[in-house]
């Protein structure tokens, strides 16, 4: 079974996470600091109010022959209790535990108390929780006075908020100003990434130290290190690619003129036979090489002996024309040509080279009497170059794999080594051109439309080549 794939590590969430949890965990802490720090302050002010009255009440306490009461008037007790939130109430007991004056229900002392000696405790009085400070007068009365818990409890919250929000406030800010910290502290590494992702397939070359930041350095050293293998392993292959192609076109070459002054000569009919299969193969061996060197041209893209050139695609259709027509002709096939003048910056050795295998691809698969047109221009402001003939076309599901080396289209008749429209694509790659393969028309057939994404600079800036 499967196990499902890890999740990816990011940078930016652990950063986040951390100063984030960091940051709740603080303001959690400093909460509830603040809130102990405030409850105590708060309590010990509302405890010294409570025990004010109980005090104000053990000092009228008169004992005569009527016996213990508070010698004060009932208006002045009520005023000692009164509270316009709160309930409060009062009670004064005897050393022998009778009720002297007040409730005789409120709780009692968790302890003993001395004389002189106060206390205060929480209790529950009518199923309601209260706050009781208890007083041991000199003459041994015990006096308490109770209050609910609704000035505590509003206090609780105002604290709460006048704390809390404030703080939150400031954890926001700070995520906020932490994510777009961590975001400009990781631009260098998106510089180096959108750096990597810009290249053109292919370039090998270095990524510059100047794009990564210095915690990254020996990472980037070490892809610029793997990227210079890479790259002279490359031209190791392309050299020998070309140096093959190149050696095998002279053997190949003067096989093919032998054959050809052998098949001038008198001989049987089997024997000519087998010597024009002979020739036909050499023929193609030769044209395989020579597209061989093309590709390795065209991969060469460390190469730049060619400076970039502004080139008119009509002028090189046009020289095409001269190089392609006697072929055509003798296929019986109708080449034309519809040129507009298209300017591009490239290499003046390769986009000739791109045109040239579009043309011998379409002549290629083109029955006899059948048209192949190429034609240039601009769409839209864009310059392009396309090649139509009236083959058998290209199925739909088959265009994304005929740029692809040594491939083609099952079924198809036709010498083709696969290796043309790959030419095309390296070539294309190369000047950031875009290929498009479609149906020539309701008819068939197959068009190759190239655009060159890359506006031509003003003129006057390179070397131009134009008709």
């Amino acid at each position: 079974m499967n196990e499902a794939p890890a999740r990816r590590a990011s940078i930016r969430r652990r950063l986040l996470l951390f100063l984030v949890g960091s940051l709740l965990l603080t303001v959690a802490g400093a909460s509830f600091v603040s809130y102990w720090v405030g409850m105590e302050s708060a309590s010990d002010a509302y405890d010294r109010a409570l025990l004010d009255p109980a005090i104000d009440i053990a000092e009228n306490i008169k004992v005569d022959a009527a016996g213990a009461r508070v010698d004060l008037p009932r208006r002045a007790v009520e005023a000692l209790v009164y509270d316009h939130v709160d309930k409060v109430f009062f009670q004064v007991r005897a050393e022998s535990g009778r009720i002297v004056d007040g409730v005789d229900d409120l709780p009692p002392p968790p302890g003993a108390l001395e004389v002189d000696q106060h206390l205060f405790f929480d209790g529950v009085y009518h199923g309601d929780p209260v706050r009781i400070a208890a007083l041991r007068a000199s003459n041994g009365f015990v006096v308490q006075v109770g209050e609910t818990l609704n000035k505590r409890n509003r206090l609780v919250k105002e604290i709460l908020l006048a704390g809390l929000i404030p703080t939150l406030l400031v954890a926001g800010v700070s995520i906020g100003l932490a994510w777009v910290g961590i975001a400009r502290g990781l631009q260098p590494l998106e510089r180096v990434r959108n750096h990597l992702l810009s290249r053109r397939s292919g370039d090998l070359s270095p990524i510059p130290e100047i794009h990564a930041p210095i915690e990254i350095l020996p990472v980037v050293d070490a892809f610029n290190g793997l990227l210079g293998q890479l790259r002279l392993a490359n031209e190791l292959q392309q050299r020998f690619l070309a140096n093959a192609a190149h050696q095998l076109r002279t053997p190949l070459a003067g096989l093919q003129m032998h054959l050809e002054l052998l098949s001038r000569r008198e001989l049987p009919p089997d024997t000519r036979a087998e010597v024009g299969r002979m020739h036909g193969a050499t023929a193609r061996a030769g044209h395989l090489a020579s597209q061989l060197l093309a590709l390795a041209r065209a991969e060469g893209g460390s190469d730049r002996s060619h400076p970039s050139e502004l080139i008119n695609l009509r002028t090189v259709a046009d020289d095409a024309a001269h190089r392609w027509a006697p072929k055509a002709i003798a296929r019986n096939i109708d080449l034309g040509f519809a040129l507009e003048p298209a300017l591009v910056p490239g290499d003046a050795l390769l986009i000739p080279e791109l045109l040239d295998n579009l043309i011998d691809n379409a002549l290629l698969y083109t029955p006899e009497g059948g048209t192949v047109t190429v034609a240039t221009g601009q769409r839209e402001g864009t310059p392009f170059l396309s090649v139509e003939d009236t083959g058998p076309g290209i199925p739909a599901a088959e265009r994304g794999r005929v740029t692809e080396r040594f491939y083609r289209v099952p079924g198809t008749a036709g010498d083709g080594s696969g290796l043309g429209l790959a030419i095309v694509k390296e070539i294309a790659d190369r000047h950031g051109a875009t290929i498009e393969v479609s149906t020539r028309d309701a008819s068939g057939g197959t068009r190759v439309r190239v655009e060159f994404l890359q506006r031509a600079p003003a003129v006057g800036t390179v070397r131009a080549r134009q008709g």
